[in-house]
């Protein structure tokens, strides 16, 4: 499976920005995520697990077998959650870093400006 090399550059970012911003050390146990762990790591596993949970719910559908149909989609609901707090987190340590400090207040025309516009993904 392919690795999403920017979340632990995220990561990293995250945690500059709170250390600059913020008067006070800054403690990653308050944060929503884990972040002495790779997010990229993390993802990975739990997409690993849906997509095993998948073949199982196929091969268990091909035999048409009911109770490990059922079981599979149970574990595969357990996994989309956990997938779903994955990024829950992450959009909640996004409001610790806005709520952090003090911040350069928008302008009502403020535009994102065009030398950003050469990034490449």
């Amino acid at each position: 499976m392919k690795t999403c090399l920017f979340l632990d550059e995220m990561k990293d970012i995250f945690l500059d920005i709170l250390c600059q911003k913020s008067d006070l050390p800054v403690n990653t146990d308050d944060l929503a995520d884990n972040y002495n762990r790779s997010l990229e790591m993390l993802l990975i596993k739990q997409l690993t697990l849906l997509q095993s949970k998948t073949a199982l719910l196929a091969k268990a559908k091909n035999n048409d077998d009911e109770l490990t149909m059922r079981a599979a989609i149970l574990e595969m609901r357990t996994h989309a959650m956990s997938l779903s707090s994955f990024f829950d987190n992450i959009a909640e340590d996004t409001e610790v870093i806005l709520e952090t400090g003090t911040w350069q207040e928008f302008t009502e025309d403020y535009k994102i400006p065009e030398h950003y516009n050469d990034l490449k993904f």
